[in-house]
């Protein structure tokens, strides 16, 4: 229950999750990111941090629940049913493009997202050029059309006016 979490009533009602839709993937990888890039930060610089137990647990539970989402188990409101693209279409989808897996696809992949951005989170503190704007909406866009199953992996989408 922890993606689109609010603590505030919200003054107007969720978007449905729909994972075929790469906006709602993008915004759904972007809160992934966040919070395991926060945990793995606090790990790494503040381990004793008064905070640090309750932000690896939301990592955690960010990323189990978009997991559950992904592989059609998460049966909530939060979830749009009208559409079927979670669990084994997704799992056939990711099948056909990731290489050498090792486990569950979906799991694979979004292990590999996350390592990715984590190479690019990491860039600044390892004296490499930080990502520019441009690139890290390319790279998460990318990401999110290949979950969405728009794309054949997760090769940023090109502007045909370019």
């Amino acid at each position: 229950m922890a993606l689109f979490g609010q603590l505030t009533r919200p003054a107007k009602s969720l978007p449905l999750i729909d994972i075929s839709n790469a906006d709602i993937m993008m915004e759904l990888l972007e809160e992934l990111a966040i919070t395991a890039s926060t945990s793995q930060w606090i790990e790494a610089h503040e381990p004793y941090h008064p905070e640090a137990q309750e932000i690896h647990e939301q990592a955690k539970d960010v990323y189990e629940d978009l997991l559950s989402i992904m592989r059609g188990k998460t049966r909530d409101k939060r979830v749009n049913r009208r559409n079927s693209w979670c669990g084994d279409e997704l799992r056939d989808h990711l099948a056909k493009n990731e290489k050498n897996v090792d486990g569950d696809v979906i799991e694979f992949a979004l292990k590999r997202f996350l390592n990715q951005f984590m190479e690019h989170a990491r860039a600044p503190e390892e004296g490499r050029e930080t990502m520019s704007r441009k690139d890290y909406y390319a790279f998460m866009s990318g990401w999110a059309h290949y979950f969405a199953g728009l794309a054949p992996d997760e090769t940023p989408p090109v502007d045909p006016e370019q």
